[in-house]
């Protein structure tokens, strides 16, 4: 099964705009429900969006304007789409 690649920018406006607790959401998630082998959670300075942050990036798609909350329905999203590719 892929890893889906989480990066999240945690430069000083999304991480001061909701990024730090959206780290704190995510790594908890992604540890409760053993998702260690599925998910690879990065942290960037930045990814060149700061305008439109907080920011991150799943599976290669920046999402903008982002909150803790909406990055694990991303997250959950993703895992979706992953297993209804790998049949």
């Amino acid at each position: 099964m892929d890893v889906i690649e989480v990066d999240l920018c945690m430069g000083s406006s999304c991480f001061a705009r909701g990024n730090a607790q959206a780290l704190e959401y995510l790594e908890a998630a992604i540890a409760d429900q053993g998702l260690e082998n599925r998910v690879r959670l990065s942290g960037h300075l930045c990814l060149e969006t700061c305008s439109g942050g907080p920011n991150i990036r799943i599976g290669g798609t920046t999402h903008h304007q982002v909150n803790p909350e909406t990055v694990l329905a991303l997250l959950n999203d993703a895992l979706e789409e992953q297993e209804k590719l790998n049949g």
